[in-house]
């Protein structure tokens, strides 16, 4: 067993991978700012710094031990808030990588694992999109993630044992329904809990590659100790399109409503939104034997299992308050 350092670990993916570690026994140390985590997101046992690791005086406070690898997903993950702050992009996914790859240089950590994004290859005129396909990415926060992922190509060339995963839209229990600049599913699903009308930002026959969480932690646990895998991106999604419509459908049938009642409004796309995207994953089933086992259907059932037992925990606190 190793001992691992997991940035963004109090986030939804970094906090599900976080878990499945220490459920293997390996020694987990986190890294997180909480401006998008959570504590109570945090599994038992790990070790915590806070901080950003962009700040150049945060990696200085990691004592001095070894660690086996790097699970790199700190990030400012929504494409749509980059275009709000744009150089807070820069700071967090170009800076903060680069800064943490020249850390794990000079400490001599043999392995980094990254978590890029679908963002990466903008629209591309061919789907499902191959690794190797052009990314022309549309928004501020893709050409960021493209930018670090060369980075990563550099210090590969310099030795360390890089993978780049290339996220499609992950959802599943854990995601921030708080959060409504990123995540579709929820977005959508905190609308419905509120039990406000759904905004739908753009037309409703755009479509995603939804893979659910529990798989996509699968994909990072058998890369981590595959020489296979060293120096590869690989593309993390099922190869299935969902439109949005059929997604609406999917979540107001899951809580137990009609979708032809439901109240949906319209509004603007968000800048740089992607019109559709489908993944490619010959490459990670060819190498690795991953393939992604949970359906939307069955996703969003156990997605809509958590968010019910999570606000009936929160309504008997209030009423023991």
């Amino acid at each position: 067993m190793g001992r691992m350092l997991v940035t963004g670990g109090a986030g939804f993916i970094g906090s599900h991978l976080s878990r499945r570690l220490i459920g293997l026994g390996h020694e987990v140390w986190v890294v997180d700012d909480f401006s998008t985590g959570r504590r109570d997101n945090l599994p038992p046992a790990p070790r915590l710094l806070e901080g950003d690791v962009a700040d150049p005086g945060l990696l200085s406070r990691l004592p001095a031990v070894h660690f086996d690898a790097v699970l790199h997903l700190a990030a400012q993950s929504s494409g749509e808030a980059s275009h709000d702050a744009p150089v807070r992009d820069i700071d967090s996914n170009i800076k903060g990588t680069l800064a943490l790859l020249e850390w794990c240089q000079r400490r001599g950590i043999p392995r980094f694992l990254y978590a890029s994004s679908m963002a990466v290859y903008g629209n591309p005129r061919v789907l499902p999109v191959r690794e190797d396909g052009l990314c022309v990415p549309a928004s501020y926060y893709g050409v960021t993630k493209l930018a670090a992922e060369h980075y990563v190509r550099l210090f590969s060339a310099a030795g360390i044992r890089t993978t780049v995963f290339r996220m499609f839209s992950v959802y599943g229990p854990g995601q921030n329904l708080d959060n409504l600049k990123q995540g579709m599913v929820s977005i959508y699903l905190a609308y419905v809990v509120g039990g406000l009308p759904i905004l739908v930002r753009g037309s409703r026959e755009r479509f995603r590659d939804f893979v659910f969480i529990e798989d996509m932690v699968d994909a990072w646990i058998a890369a981590l100790d595959a020489p296979v895998a060293f120096g590869k991106i690989y593309n993390l999604g099922t190869g299935r399109r969902t439109t949005v419509a059929e997604l609406l459908e999917t979540l107001l049938r899951a809580w137990g409503l009609d979708p032809s009642d439901y109240p949906i409004e319209a509004g603007p796309p968000t800048p740089g939104d992607q019109w559709g995207m489908t993944a490619d994953i010959g490459a990670i089933v060819a190498d690795l034997g991953w393939r992604p086992r949970v359906d939307l259907g069955e996703g969003i059932e156990r997605m809509v299992s958590w968010v019910r037992s999570r606000h009936s925990s929160q309504e008997a606190e209030c009423r023991t308050d």
